[in-house]
């Protein structure tokens, strides 16, 4: 059973990545996201006027992640559409969820992959010091948060089933990431509505936790990195409650479009 699941998983893999050799897929997952990360970092020493960019690093190379759990992910479905796979997916008497979980594996590692690099890049160019700071929890809080965005990027694909519009739909969550997650500015420079919305994004609580651990205060790191599990938990539900849906839908309807 398990052998079985990393061996869809790797299919999925194959055939998101067949069209890319190598060096191709290497430099879109990891080399373009870095260089976001730099631009962005460089805006923030401009704008705030400011060499210790800490912040900024650990919320970027976090944001790393929007390219495979965002976008790759977000397309699934649309993809499964286009190749004809769909009507087998849905029709086949089998458990979905194992189906829908397998298509997330390798997008989290590669997300982690990315974020790791991103600090890499952000210690040797601009300077963040990783002196006292506990790998270990470091690592969880990479691991945790990238399960978080996968799953959450799973939800937002099986918007696939039900929307015609999903390249609308992935770029404005995009800007969600940016926006509510902490990654960019403090959570707490949003108003009291956005403050309820960075609640329930991914990423937002293994945020606090690493500034945190970095600025040496470890009092919530343990609460926020359950925190984020939770959410993670959460949005694998509700991708595999969407798909239920649109099961049933399809079973009653006779179709596999509802849009």
């Amino acid at each position: 059973m398990i052998g079985r699941f990393f061996e869809q998983a790797y299919l999925y893999h194959k055939g998101r990545s067949a069209a890319f050799n190598t060096e191709e897929f290497v430099l879109m997952q990891i080399g373009y996201p870095l260089i976001t990360l730099i631009f962005y970092c460089l805006i923030a020493s401009y704008s705030f006027r400011t060499t210790d960019l800490t912040r900024w690093v650990i919320g970027n190379a976090f944001l790393l992640c929007t390219n495979a759990c965002v976008f790759d992910m977000g397309r699934i479905f649309v993809a499964e559409r286009y190749t004809g796979r769909l009507r087998s997916i849905i029709a086949a008497p089998g458990s979905k969820i194992a189906v829908i979980l397998a298509s997330g594996v390798f997008p989290m590692l590669f997300a982690v992959c990315a974020s790791v690099s991103g600090l890499v890049v952000g210690t040797v160019i601009f300077g963040v010091s990783f002196k006292g700071i506990s790998l270990l929890r470091t690592a969880v809080a990479i691991l945790v948060a990238m399960t978080s965005a996968s799953a959450f990027g799973l939800f937002v694909s099986s918007f696939g089933l039900v929307s015609d519009s999903m390249h609308l739909i992935l770029n404005i969550v995009s800007y969600l990431f940016m926006i509510f997650t902490g990654a960019e500015f403090p959570v707490s420079q949003l108003p009291f509505f956005g403050r309820v919305i960075a609640q329930f994004m991914p990423l937002t609580k293994a945020l606090y936790a690493m500034n945190m651990l970095f600025e040496g205060n470890t009092k919530y790191f343990w609460p926020c990195i359950l925190a984020e599990m939770g959410t993670a938990v959460v949005y694998a539900l509700l991708s595999v409650a969407v798909f239920y849906f649109a099961e049933k839908a399809a079973e009653r309807n006779g179709r596999f479009d509802m849009f």
